[in-house]
């Protein structure tokens, strides 16, 4: 069983800490649907309160339906989708049966680390509001004098993620972003630094890439003779990489 644990010299009244605790309790699964309240008597021995105090929070949680008395039986916790009233029927539900399950489990997961359903509610839209803002629109941005990487990154993402990705000179990308109320920034490694800086004010994320410096390649085709022939195919594994973040992000997310 639980324990339940009531502290005395609380500003809080004894039968509140004890309302919310066994509320807790039903939202964390650790009670769940058709689960027996412990009797009165038990609850009783083990919290120090009077069964008249005790009986007053099992009415309190019948009220705000998170229970329901049985005559002769005893006190359980109600089934799902009856706290409260019934849940509401979304399309989305039907188009996706495990939509629910998956949402529910995650919020299971939150309550039994602690967290309270406000604050469980502010953790999801916090994190539905950034995926909405940085999933908008995709730029690629590089120096000026390096826009043939840039291009190279714009070729491979549009591929992979088969929507416009816009190149942008890093010179100009702060007046981009001024025009964008949401993006996300592609750039190498080599300029994460710069971007980031420039991005950050505008609440746009960034995404480095690891791009291949060829230098030294370079310097070893221009110790070939002329009449020598190279033929170089290279795909980024990093731009993949980018794509599946960014795929990620957009997943399932309305446009």
């Amino acid at each position: 069983m639980i324990q339940f644990r009531i502290q005395p010299d609380s500003e809080i009244p004894a039968s509140t800490q004890l309302f919310n605790q066994i509320r807790f309790a039903i939202a964390s699964r650790q009670y769940p649907p058709a689960y027996k309240l412990p009797s009165t008597r038990a609850l009783a021995m083990q919290t120090g309160l009077h069964r008249n105090t005790i009986s007053k929070v099992y009415r309190q949680l019948e009220e705000d339906g998170f229970v329901e008395s049985m005559a002769g039986s005893g006190i359980y916790v109600r089934a799902q989708g009856h706290e409260g009233g019934s849940r509401l029927q979304s399309p989305i539900l039907k188009q996706n049966p495990d939509a629910y399950q998956v949402v529910q489990k995650a919020l299971d997961d939150l309550l039994t680390q602690g967290c309270s359903l406000n604050q469980a509610r502010e953790l999801f839209l916090a994190e539905i509001d950034w995926r909405l803002r940085c999933s908008a629109r995709v730029l690629v941005a590089v120096p000026s004098y390096d826009m043939g990487a840039g291009e190279l990154m714009v070729y491979e993402l549009e591929r992979s993620l088969k929507i416009p990705v816009q190149l942008v000179a890093m010179e100009e990308l702060t007046a981009v972003l001024d025009k964008t109320t949401s993006a996300t920034v592609v750039t190498s490694r080599y300029f994460i630094s710069n971007v980031e800086a420039i991005a950050a004010p505008k609440a746009a994320r960034v995404i480095p890439l690891d791009i291949y410096d060829y230098s030294k390649e370079l310097s070893l085709l221009k110790t070939l003779p002329k009449e020598n022939c190279v033929g170089i195919v290279s795909l980024s594994s990093g731009i993949a990489r980018a794509a599946e973040v960014i795929l990620h992000i957009t997943d399932k997310i309305p446009t």
